[in-house]
């Protein structure tokens, strides 16, 4: 006998008082029994495990047969932009050459005719004291005096009335050699994910203004704002159109939207930030007709601060940013500098539950201007910190409040950065609309760059998702609604950036 779990001769008295639950049989059996299921497993092995790996390593020499292709296609298009560029710099230095030319000739003809002028002078001077020389050889005292006279109405050079002769020197003066904007001009080399597949559903001009939110409620509709309007507008993208008009009030005086989220109950939470307060809305409020006059009810009042952006945490609770000054006057971006800028989490009820605002020294600030928020799968806090009118940065807090990292866009120069929209999908990618660049900056939850997952015509002014339906707002009232797909390679760690 032979028992398969302890791996051990065993007799039958010891089956039935140690073994009687385990794998055990007769020895021969057991041998028989293992090698058919070894037998099998090989089997398998090579029939399915072996020709799929060696369909994985068929993958894999074709990639770096790509790789190699694309590597010298790319070779091939820096050294041609480069070579244009030295071209471009040619056309430049040849102009300037030219130019110096010019400056050359015109010197000459300049000088050439002063020097005729002077030697037309000179040769008048030489003919009159040729002929007074040979009279004053003969003449008598009064002939003398009448040569004196004679001589003295002669223009001497000091009584002469000419400028003075001078050189219009050429001067080159060298422009500076930036290294940035040698880069903007020969471009940059990136790691890109060509697995990522991005498809528009919606390219369509909506309103006349920029968006200053969008909030998707399904995959095909989105409540969206443009910029000094009091009209929550619903989107729907099987339309590409409007499909209903909500309004706030007048402009001047309704509490207006900063932000606005909508919750999967249909319920609609929003910032406003003149005053002070963070509002809801019910969902019976924003359907069923097609123009409403909606009202809403107050969540919790922040002052003295001034809420702008809002994303829902877990939990059922919010995350606020907000600034103890008014920002955004009518919309637009003011440059009063705040002292008390902070991120607030909120309950459901609306109860200031923790405030995140310094770094771990408890003095540096974490914020400046915190626009725009969004929590990742991980718990992680991802605020947009806008640094003046048109740069920024991405801040990440830990769900304790300490600081992550910090993301300030692949350029070379980061002033160029102007990151105005923020969310973040299932798989803990992070989404930055980047306005000045016009294109969406996709990142790992760690806050490495994988890739420009869209680029637009026009500037993003914001950003929200569905599932995976990106929805933009941008310039002009233009609405952009894009579907995209990541492989598991586009999670990885890295980024190559130079």
């Amino acid at each position: 006998m032979f028992c398969v779990d302890c791996e051990e001769n065993i007799c039958l008295t010891c089956v039935q008082q140690n073994h009687r639950s385990h794998d055990w049989n007769r020895k021969n059996k057991i041998h028989d029994r293992l090698k058919s299921e070894l037998a099998d497993q090989c089997h398998l092995v090579r029939q399915k495990e072996i020709p799929s790996l060696q369909t994985q390593i068929q993958k894999i020499k074709r990639l770096k047969s790509d790789n190699e292709k694309e590597f010298a296609e790319e070779i091939d298009k820096i050294s041609s932009h480069t070579e244009a560029a030295v071209m471009s710099l040619h056309k430049l230095s040849k102009d300037l050459i030219r130019h110096c030319e010019l400056l050359k000739s015109l010197n000459e003809e300049n000088l050439e005719e002063k020097q005729k002028e002077i030697e037309t002078i000179v040769f008048q001077f030489e003919c009159s004291l040729k002929g007074f020389e040979e009279e004053i050889k003969t003449s008598n005292l009064s002939e003398l005096l009448q040569i004196k006279k004679k001589m003295i109405s002669i223009p001497h050079q000091k009584n002469l009335n000419k400028e003075e002769t001078t050189l219009q020197h050429i001067n080159f003066t060298a422009g500076e050699i930036k290294e940035n904007l040698l880069q903007s001009i020969l471009g940059k080399v990136d790691q890109t994910y060509r697995s990522v597949t991005v498809s528009k559903l919606l390219d369509a001009k909506i309103g006349i203004k920029r968006f200053k939110y969008i909030s998707p409620i399904s995959q095909t509709r989105a409540w969206c704002r443009e910029f000094k309007s009091s009209e929550n507008v619903l989107i729907d993208i099987t339309k590409g159109s409007k499909e209903k008009t909500c309004s706030f009030g007048e402009y001047q005086s309704a509490p207006i939207p900063e932000d606005i989220i909508t919750l999967k109950n249909g319920l609609n939470i929003y910032t406003w930030h003149a005053g002070h307060c963070v509002m809801k809305i019910s969902p019976s409020k924003l359907k069923d007709v097609e123009t409403a006059d909606i009202k809403m009810t107050k969540l919790v009042d922040i002052s003295p601060l001034f809420p702008v952006g809002i994303c829902a945490s877990s939990d059922n609770r919010f995350l606020v940013s907000a600034i103890d000054t008014p920002a955004f006057k009518r919309d637009g971006f003011i440059k009063d500098q705040p002292q008390n800028s902070v991120v607030i989490l909120l309950s459901e009820k609306g109860k200031i539950k923790k405030k995140f605002q310094y770094q771990n020294d408890n003095k540096t600030p974490l914020f400046l201007y915190p626009y725009r928020i969004a929590e990742n799968t991980n718990g992680d806090i991802c605020v947009i910190d806008l640094s003046g009118t048109n740069n920024g940065h991405l801040v990440v807090l830990s769900s304790s409040g300490q600081l992550k990292f910090q993301y300030r866009g692949t350029g070379p120069n980061k002033a160029d950065f102007d990151p105005r929209g923020i969310c973040c999908d299932s798989a803990g990618h992070i989404l930055l609309g980047d306005c000045y660049n016009r294109c969406v900056h996709l990142l790992n939850e760690e806050g490495c760059f994988l890739t420009y997952l869209i680029k637009t015509d026009e500037e993003l002014w914001s950003i929200s998702l569905f599932s995976t339906t990106v929805w933009i707002g941008g310039e002009n009232g233009f609405v952009y609604v894009y579907q995209y797909q990541l492989n598991d390679s586009s999670t990885r760690k890295g980024n190559i950036s130079y």
